[in-house]
């Protein structure tokens, strides 16, 4: 399996995102698709992926927000793969 995150993005707003929306967000390799980062993160993280919005910001790197089914707690994701 090809990796297609690089890291989890924290910022003020991403937390804001863990908290309020069930999301999580990343930073992904720019030739990776909706479907591909889904598919990673269910099974690095054993969770249940709703959806996946994926972005290329001004510095030209790829953002995916990640949105949880409703069992599954973004915060306790993010604890347990080190974000806090």
């Amino acid at each position: 399996m090809t990796d297609h995150i690089k890291f989890p993005k924290v910022t003020e707003k991403t937390v804001d995102k863990m908290d309020f929306q069930n999301k999580l967000v990343f930073i992904c390799y720019p030739d990776s698709r909706k479907e591909e980062i889904a598919g990673e993160i269910e099974t690095r993280y054993d969770v249940t992926v709703e959806g996946v919005t994926a972005m290329v910001t001004p510095r030209g790197e790829k953002k995916a927000e990640v949105q949880l089914a409703p069992e599954h707690d973004a915060q306790e994701i993010a604890s347990r793969i080190g974000v806090f």
